[in-house]
């Protein structure tokens, strides 16, 4: 009987018990059933806090120790489960106000001496309290605990480095927080929750956002948990401000601080007693002595814009606009930007301006995001106060300039955004120091700067005011400055935005614009120009600038008015004459051989304009007939009897001439424009009619040649500098790229007018100036910077370069050259190689492509020349190792080469070219790679052979038969391998030795496939092939050859593999049309033994004593057994003479069938992660059902391989690409399964399926027997069935679908979202509702369908795993729409329920982020165009879904209006809801304009006026012209 122990409680109490004593008694106490005790826990609880109380109260003396452990014991009666189940069955526990105010009292010593005394116990009884409700209910009692101990707690966290209690105390913050939230929410006094939150927990409740934002604690951030739990305390932090600082209860307060102290008549009494709440908030954020003072400032920052957000989410409605616009100047007045017009401030570091910048971002983003500024109700009812608010923020800013801060930028861009009058009246200033004058370089500060300026641009043109502006760009542009420091006026992005703006602009405006920019040019720059160099370097930014007007204006056409014609016409004239002359004439004048840089200025300002005058020239003349060209009209008049252009009209040759002399040694803008005007006039000659003439030809080969000419040493070396296309950033570094650029844009209309050499020199630059490597890209559409390298791979990519036959030939010259030359330099001087492989020797390569052509024509169908001269050389010099002996330098040489080969297209050479580089690539594979190392030599021989299998499929591939047998190429590359193989140390299961494996087998497979298409003396080639592979297997049997190795019996299996491949399915097509020599199957009989040979010999020993094969040689199995079963003659067959009984050959073989059979019923599991081997088992296993001879009478072949497969789709992971892979595989093996066996086998595989679908397994968390149930189901529905069990299958359709709902609903109840399981159901259940188009005859089946769709999750999700349920979503829904009619008819609302769940979800993720990348675009873009297609099928369905047509446009215009989305995304789902329109009635269209609410009207409007505009009037327009 248990022993009753009594007398704990006197013991406990009793002085003369130790305290080691009286701990160990009181744990005893706490954890023995056999202690009894009347009220033991409550006891042994006073007991401990007693201890406690007396100790911290002076009234008992304990060591530190034993306090510790006292405080450890409480905290395991506080955690304990013991504790936790009496509190849920409804015991009361009191815990002492007293040991709550000590628990404070020692976190607040904590927080303010850093005393770490207990405190790991004391937190974690903290959190033991207020993580029981029953307990914490002592500090929900009183309010004043709760609040003190959250203060204390967040001054720890702000004021203690990382330590081992970080991550407890963050815990008990949270729970403080959690409990405080609910008793501020409970108080009904708003005065005293507003004093607790300003007396004590405002200021460190700031400082710990701040601190938490910042990422303080990085030690504790390491995981996930971590981050997730700082943004829980975050955002409850802002909950807890909004709710104690900005409570509706205290809006009357507000507004009578904020608005009626404005009023003059305010009574003082009145005034006494009002509640001042932003004053109070104000005063205790910008207190100085509660953090530390380098802290101080970023606090304030960082909480000014918290405090305005939470202020507005509280309090903004429509009529309290004025209110929250007058909290933001007294928030912005506590920045310390704030005080820098009055002078009270230093000058503040970068740091300090980028932190105050971000703050002042954030509260004009809250302005314009909210829509606080109204300008007219601003102006009319409260004076412009705010407007003159925003205008001081201005002035500072700009008075203030910190362009190397990108939020700099964004402040001035809101302002603009808000009100342009806002800036106007700095506008000079504003131009400068963000633009002209300022010194961006950082990434991101340059971005900000281009939104800013493409603002204020937009803007502008919007208003139709471009001339006041660029009347004001021009003052700060002629303004006196040290020009050669200022940055290019026009960059790539500036450029840009200014085109896009001129798009816009109505001709009348940008002629005004170029007047002014003309004006300006000629008053205040060409009198001042000679010998000075600012000037010099004005007109350069005034040339860029009118390049840029003219370059982008509209083009003038015959619908044009025509003053405007006119007036064209006359700035024409005016700027050729007043401008582009006299600066010629001055550049001329002034030059000096050794040209000073304003010289050099004023010559790259008149090339430019030049170059600009005659390319626009051009293009008026040609776009509208009634300009008349300068051009013609001075040649007409001129003396010269010569129709053919000048450069530019008016400016005679013998003045380029001069010119060019000038510019004879530049290597900048002036001779990259010069080029240009060469090059407008090879166009404008080729406009002429008569261009074809003898004098024209010649003119267009020396402007060609000139072009090329002038600028031929620039590109000898490479250069990596990235040019953005714009002429006014043009210097001397960029001038190559700018010059090749230029060359192969313009390369179709040069390329004719080329003479030889200059195609060779563009040949070589292209090759020498590609990449060396995939890995540096290559130009992109609509990328802005290019470089050489990615110039030249653009135009080795182009479909038009093959098109250049010239260049093409001339490029393909000099790879093959450069790998002749490699391929010599391996060869070692050896004198005899030059008659053996003449094709590397030759100097000329014209002369050998010659005497290919002279060898091809020799060899005709006759066979005059023998063909073995070649095949000789190469065998005897591969047995006795080839003398060309490679090392890694060259190597890595040829393998770059290879890159580029690789991009050609090699299919439609000519066929000298063609056998030229067939054999030297053929030397490559043969050459010896001794001294390399494995994996390198592996690589380059997989990439020679890819490059021979692509090079054959050319269409000149059999011209190499002509010099050389199937059969010999065979023996040379597989004698070489052999050699190879022996040296290579290597696994045979290495990835780099079986891609070989695979590649070599491809060609070979080629070169006989070739020869059975051409009938190439088959017998001859076939009768060759197999004697020296039945040699080489005699050699691996007899041990002969040095055939011992693995990776030999490999090769030569590898051989075998894909003769037979080749020689079976010949052979029996030609039995069946009865004609098959007797050889060829004599042949294919010896392929065959010779291959069963082969794979007995690579046989090993297995686990259970079985012999095996190794997993990479199953493939060659199935191809054995195909063969075998199509020479194993059947009943009905026709019968040959000539052939040899088979059925001895397929009887030798039953043994090997059915040991790998056995063999892969154990192994397929671990082969599924290997799709080759896995595609070859499960081809393997079809075979083997075909053969009833090869079935064991003892087991059931179809269990036994259902029980297998089932194994593999249970597997723990099964890669997608795999499964992907091998889905058509398992199919035919599934189909093959059902034909031969009977309905029985089928419905245990039904069964099956329904058992690994029932919810249970769900339950049991059993997920992979459920996976592999919808595997299986998705497998056999893809199976052709007929008869009793297709009518098996539909019978259990209900189930099916009811098992699929029910294991979907427990998917997503998962958290996370089990998308493992939701995706296979998604996609099982659009294939069952395909299919079941005539077999599901209840609708209530497919209803079941829409449970699914409605609670597919789409929120939270990664972009890849968004799109891919998007798209099994969307397939479902289109199943349901395309194949079940009679359903929709009344399921249209649930139809459009989950259609709208699509739509909301593309919103969401189309909308434009703050922050991050655009990465995620394109599987946005897809979904958007699958609902772009859902919505052109729901039109389809007039008659269904003509009545909600206007429910879907309302639908649309009311989510659309909440976000802003990326263009792309905007105008596909556009494209869709036209469609949508279409189907809508006039009335339809009145319903939606009278019940819409004002800000979806809003859209509706734009959205309906675009449709007329674009959509409807096309489809008018359509209609004429069809019949």
């Amino acid at each position: 009987m248990a022993a009753v122990y009594s007398g704990i409680s006197f013991k406990l109490k009793s002085k003369t018990t130790s305290w080691e004593d009286k701990l160990k008694l009181a744990h005893f106490a706490w954890i023995s059933h056999q202690c009894f005790l009347p009220n033991k826990e409550q006891v042994l609880l006073d007991w401990a806090r007693q201890s406690l109380v007396a100790f911290y109260k002076k009234k008992l003396e304990l060591q530190e120790d034993i306090v510790e452990r006292l405080w450890v014991y409480v905290d395991n009666i506080l955690h304990s489960r013991r504790l936790q189940n009496l509190l849920k069955n409804g015991k009361t526990i009191n815990l002492q106000i007293s040991l709550v105010k000590i628990i404070n009292e020692k976190i607040e010593e904590f927080s303010l001496s850093g005393s770490k005394r207990s405190i790991c116990a004391i937190l974690s009884c903290c959190q033991g309290i207020l993580s029981a409700p029953a307990l914490a209910v002592i500090y929900t009692a009183k309010p004043e605990l709760i609040v003190a101990l959250l203060s204390q707690l967040c001054w720890s966290a702000c004021r203690q480095p990382e330590g081992a209690m970080t991550a407890k105390l963050f815990e008990v913050i949270h729970l403080a927080l959690d409990h405080y939230l609910k008793l501020q929410q409970q108080q009904a006094n708003p005065r005293r929750v507003f004093g607790d939150m300003t007396g004590h927990l405002f200021q460190p409740c700031l400082v710990l956002r701040h601190l938490l934002l910042g990422g303080t604690w990085t030690q504790a951030s390491q995981g996930q948990l971590w981050q997730v739990l700082s943004r829980d305390i975050r955002s409850k932090i802002d909950a807890v401000l909004r709710g104690g600082v900005f409570r509706y209860d205290l809006l009357s307060s507000y507004k009578e601080e904020l608005l009626e102290q404005q009023q003059e008549n305010v009574k003082m009494g009145v005034l006494k007693n009002l509640l001042t709440p932003m004053d109070t908030v104000i005063t205790r954020l910008v207190e100085p002595d509660y953090v530390k003072s380098d802290l101080h400032a970023l606090v304030v920052a960082s909480s000014v814009s918290l405090l305005y957000r939470l202020f507005l989410d509280s309090y903004l409605k429509e009529e309290n606009q004025f209110l929250c616009f007058q909290v933001l100047p007294r928030l912005f007045g506590c920045l310390q930007i704030s005080h820098l017009q009055e002078g009270q401030m230093e000058a503040l570091s970068l740091s300090e301006w980028t932190t105050e910048l971000l703050a002042v971002e954030q509260l004009l983003n809250l302005v314009a995001t909210c829509n606080i500024y109204n300008v007219a109700a601003d102006r009319i009812r409260h004076g412009e106060t705010q407007f003159h608010f925003y205008r001081r923020v201005a002035e500072l800013l700009i008075n203030h300039s910190q362009a190397s801060v990108p939020a700099w930028f964004r402040c001035l861009k809101i302002l603009m955004s808000l009100n342009h009058l806002i800036l106007e009246p700095d506008l000079d200033d504003l131009l400068s120091s963000a633009w002209i004058d300022a010194e961006v370089t950082e990434f991101r500060a340059k971005k900000a700067q281009e939104v800013l300026i493409n603002t204020v641009f937009q803007t502008y043109a919007k208003l139709r005011q471009m001339p006041q502006l660029f009347q004001e760009l021009l003052e700060v542009i002629c303004r006196p400055a040290a020009e050669a420091l200022r940055q290019p006026l026009l960059a790539s992005g500036l450029s840009m935005a200014l085109c896009a703006c001129f798009l816009e602009l109505p001709l009348s405006q940008i002629l005004d614009t170029w007047s002014l920019v003309l004006d300006k040019f000629q008053s205040l720059v060409m009198p001042c120009l000679q010998s000075d160099t600012d000037m010099a370097f004005k007109a350069m930014s005034l040339s860029s600038l009118l390049h840029c007007i003219m370059f982008n204006m509209q083009s003038l056409d015959n619908n044009m008015p025509l003053p405007i014609i006119r007036r064209t016409q006359c700035m024409m004239e005016r700027m050729l004459r007043e401008l582009v002359k006299p600066l010629l004439g001055l550049l001329l004048d002034l030059w000096s051989p050794e040209p000073e840089p304003w010289q050099q200025k004023v010559s790259d300002s008149a090339l430019l304009l030049s170059y600009t005058w005659a390319q626009v020239d051009t293009t008026l003349s040609l776009h509208c007939s009634q300009y008349y060209s300068l051009a013609v009209s001075l040649a007409r008049a001129a003396l010269d009897s010569s129709n053919l252009p000048l450069l530019l009209p008016g400016v005679e040759t013998e003045l380029w001439k001069k010119v060019e002399k000038c510019i004879a040694q530049s290597r900048s803008l002036s001779r990259y424009c010069l080029e240009q005007l060469y090059l407008q006039k090879v166009k404008r000659t080729l406009i002429r009619t008569n261009s074809q003439s003898k004098e024209a030809l010649q003119t267009l080969r020396f402007d060609t040649a000139h072009i090329f000419d002038s600028s031929r040493d620039c590109l000898s070396q490479k250069t990596v500098t990235a040019w953005d296309r714009q002429v006014s950033t043009m210097n001397e570094s960029l001038y190559p790229v700018a010059h090749w650029h230029l060359i192969v844009s313009n390369l179709t209309v040069l390329i004719p007018y080329l003479c030889l050499n200059d195609v060779r020199y563009v040949a070589t630059v292209l090759l020498r100036t590609l990449p060396t490597s995939k890995a540096q890209g290559s130009l992109a559409p609509g990328e802005s910077y290019v470089t050489l390298e990615k110039i030249s791979t653009a135009l080795l990519h182009s479909p038009l370069f093959p098109e250049m036959q010239s260049l093409y030939s001339a490029f393909l010259t000099c790879i093959i050259a450069k790998c002749s030359n490699i391929l010599c330099s391996g060869a070692h001087n050896d004198l005899s190689l030059s008659q053996q492989l003449p094709w590397l020797f030759g100097k000329d390569y014209h002369t050998l492509v010659a005497h290919w052509e002279t060898r091809l024509a020799k060899v005709g169908s006759e066979g005059v020349e023998p063909r073995g001269e070649i095949a000789q050389n190469f065998l005897s010099m591969v047995k006795s190792g080839f003398p060309i002996k490679l090392d890694e330098d060259q190597l890595k040489g040829l393998l770059e080469l290879f890159n580029v080969i690789s991009a050609l297209r090699l299919d439609s050479l000519w066929p000298s070219y063609h056998v030229h580089l067939f054999f030297l690539l053929f030397s490559m594979a043969v050459s010896t790679l001794g001294h390399c190392s494995c994996p390198l030599a592996l690589q380059f021989l997989v990439k020679c052979y890819q490059l021979l299998s692509g090079l054959q499929r050319g269409r000149n591939a059999r011209s190499v038969f002509r010099v050389m047998y199937v059969s010999d190429i065979f023996e040379v590359v597989l004698t070489s391998l052999l050699q190879a193989s022996a040296e290579f140390q290597v696994k045979e299961d290495d990835p780099a030795w079986l891609q070989l494996l695979q590649v070599s087998g491809v060609f070979l497979e080629q070169l006989m496939q070739m020869l059975i298409q051409a009938k190439l003396s088959l017998v001859l080639n076939f009768g060759k092939i197999t004697a020296f592979l039945s040699k080489y297997s005699k050699g691996a049997s007899s041990k002969e050859l040095n055939i011992q190795n693995l990776r030999s019996r490999q090769l030569l299996l590898v051989a075998l593999t894909k003769l037979c491949q080749s020689l079976g399915p010949c052979v029996k097509e030609r039995r069946q049309l009865l004609e098959a020599p007797a050889a060829l199957p004599e042949l294919l009989q010896q392929a065959m033994m010779q291959m069963g040979a082969m794979l007995q010999l690579c046989l090993v020993p297995g686990t259970t004593g079985r012999r095996r094969l190794p997993s990479v040689l199953l493939s060659a199995v199935p191809t054995l057994l195909e063969v075998d079963l199509s020479q194993h003659l059947r009943e009905g067959q026709p019968k040959i003479a000539q052939v040899v009984d088979t059925d001895r050959a397929l009887l030798s073989h039953v043994t090997l069938y059915q040991d790998v059979y056995t063999q892969l019923l154990e192994e397929l599991p671990a082969l599924s992660g290997n799709t080759q081997s896995f595609q070859a088992a499960l081809r393997f296993l079809t075979l083997f059902l075909l053969a009833p001879e090869l079935h064991s009478k003892e087991s059931s072949v179809f269990a036994s391989i259902f029980y297998s497969v089932q194994k593999v789709l249970t597997g723990p992971c099964i890669p997608a690409p795999v499964t992907q892979d091998t889905e058509p595989h398992l199919g035919a093996l599934l189909t093959q399964m059902f034909k031969a066996e009977t309905t029985e086998h089928f419905g245990m595989v039904l069964q099956s399926i329904l058992q690994g679908l029932d919810v249970t397994q769900a339950w049991r968390s059993d997920l992979q027997v459920v996976l592999c149930a919808i595997r299986l189901l998705n497998l056999l529905l893809k199976c052709p069935l007929s008869g009793e069990k297709a009518s098996l299958l539909w019978r259990s359709c209900p189930q099916i679908v009811t098992a699929l709902m029910l294991q979907h609903r427990e998917a997503c109840q998962e958290q996370p979202v089990a998308l493992v399981v939701v995706e296979p159901i998604l996609e099982v259940l659009a294939v069952l509702l395909r299919k079941g188009e005539e077999s599901i005859s209840n609708p209530h089946h497919v209803n079941l369908a829409f449970n699914i769709l409605l609670t597919v999750p789409l929120e939270h999700l990664k972009p890849r795993e968004f799109g891919s349920v998007f798209l099994k979503t969307h397939n479902v829904l289109f199943s349901i729409l395309q194949c079940h009619s009679k359903v929709m008819l009344k399921a249209i609302p649930s139809f459009l329920n989950s259609f709208n769940r699509l739509l909301l979800s593309v919103l969401h993720e189309g909308r434009q982020k703050d922050q991050g990348s655009m990465d995620d675009l394109p599987v946005v873009l897809e979904c958007a165009r699958l609902v772009e297609r859902m919505y052109s099928h729901i039109a389809t369905r007039a008659e269904e879904f003509t009545t909600f047509s206007p429910f879907l446009v309302a639908q649309y215009v009311t989510e659309v209006q909440k976000v802003t989305l990326y263009p792309p995304v905007k105008n596909l789902l556009q494209e869709g809801i036209y469609l949508i329109l279409d189907l809508c009635m006039e009335r339809d269209i009145q319903f939606l304009r009278a019940s819409l609410q004002s800000g979806a009207r809003d859209v509706f409007k734009d959205l309906h006026s675009d449709y007329l505009k674009y959509h409807k009037a096309k489809h008018e327009g359509e209609k004429r012209y069809t019949a």
